[in-house]
């Protein structure tokens, strides 16, 4: 029971990031562990505040390129909201939270095949279009970029930044998460939003 409820929390919170029903997502996720910490817990609140700590750190290092500072941070945080829930029993925080996770990981493998992305994802990212023509000025225009290649300086997750001649610049991939190293075109441009896709 205590393996299927981590298991559907996780479950929930990959239906968040990579499909449109992030509210059936969030609602599974939050009874998921909301029911987990219930049942193990001795009611105190550091295991649950530490556990939500790493979910959010390892949701950051999806769109903060920071070579997994904070996906390996957010990582021990889980397992230690986990371990002080279970009275420090090392095997069974490890036994929940490495099948929660393969499940978890599982799950996105099969939606990312079936064309799922973290664009879904684009209420974190501004979605109005601030370009001269709607009204709106800016200090940037990176126009010009339109159609450039380059070559990618740090991992996009989907966030990071490419070198295009001499120049490196800040960019938001397509929805995929492209490798460092990896050449890109410029596909889209709005005012200093510069969204690019791996060539």
């Amino acid at each position: 029971m205590n393996i299927l409820l981590l298991s559907l929390g996780f479950v929930g919170l990959v239906v968040v990031g990579l499909t449109p029903h992030y509210v059936l997502g969030g609602i599974l996720a939050l009874g998921s562990f909301a029911g987990y910490f219930l049942l193990n817990g001795s009611g105190e609140w550091f295991p649950i505040t530490i556990f939500i700590l790493g979910i959010l750190l390892m949701i950051l290092e999806v769109f903060i390129p920071n070579f997994g500072v904070a996906g390996i941070l957010g990582g021990i945080l889980l397992f230690g909201g986990i371990y002080l829930t279970y009275d420090q029993n090392i095997g069974k925080s490890l036994i929940d939270l490495s099948v929660a996770g393969l499940v978890a990981v599982i799950l996105a493998i099969v939606l990312l095949k079936n064309g799922y992305s973290f664009g879904n994802l684009n209420k974190l990212v501004l979605e109005n279009n601030l370009d001269r023509i709607s009204g709106y000025s800016s200090s940037k225009d990176y126009s010009e970029y339109l159609g450039k290649k380059g070559v990618t300086t740090t991992t996009l997750r989907p966030t990071g930044k490419v070198k295009f001649d001499d120049k490196e610049l800040d960019v938001l991939s397509s929805g995929e998460q492209i490798e460092f190293d990896t050449p890109v075109e410029v596909i889209k441009v709005e005012g200093s939003k510069i969204i690019v896709r791996r060539v």
